[in-house]
């Protein structure tokens, strides 16, 4: 019995210690907005837009004011290793999934707050929002 008993806190201490290795808390992790939100975010002046498509895609048409910082350059890491940190950053690609992996690289790299638009460019376009070509 008591073989069973220890056997039972065994498997409990190994679920709990599974689950924290695999938790992720809210803050580890880049944010993701609507369409709606992502607009008011990036109306604010202090806010910085970062489109991480390549220049090619970049230049077929963008949200006003982003900066272009293409994740799929081998340049990526260096290039946001020069911005500040305590700043705000939104961040969007064509469909998300570039994003995805550059908030994360961000995140990873000591940004505090990265927000992702949610469905990209492409997103913004369905819902009739402007772009710059």
């Amino acid at each position: 019995m008591k073989n069973l008993a220890f056997l039972g806190l065994f498997f409990l201490a190994i679920l709990g210690i599974s689950t924290l290795s695999y938790a992720q808390s809210p803050a580890d992790s880049a944010k993701v907005v609507s369409v709606e939100k992502f607009q008011k975010l990036s109306s604010k002046k202090k806010n910085i837009l970062i489109d991480v498509r390549t220049p090619e895609e970049m230049q077929e048409g963008h949200l006003e004011g982003a900066l272009n910082i293409n994740f799929l350059s081998d340049g990526f890491e260096n290039e946001i290793k020069q911005l500040d940190k305590a700043k705000t950053y939104l961040l969007y690609c064509r469909t998300g999934k570039r994003t995805a992996k550059a908030g994360a690289a961000m995140k990873e790299a000591g940004f505090k707050k990265v927000i992702m638009l949610d469905g990209g460019i492409t997103a913004w376009k369905e819902q009739g929002k402007p772009i710059e070509e």
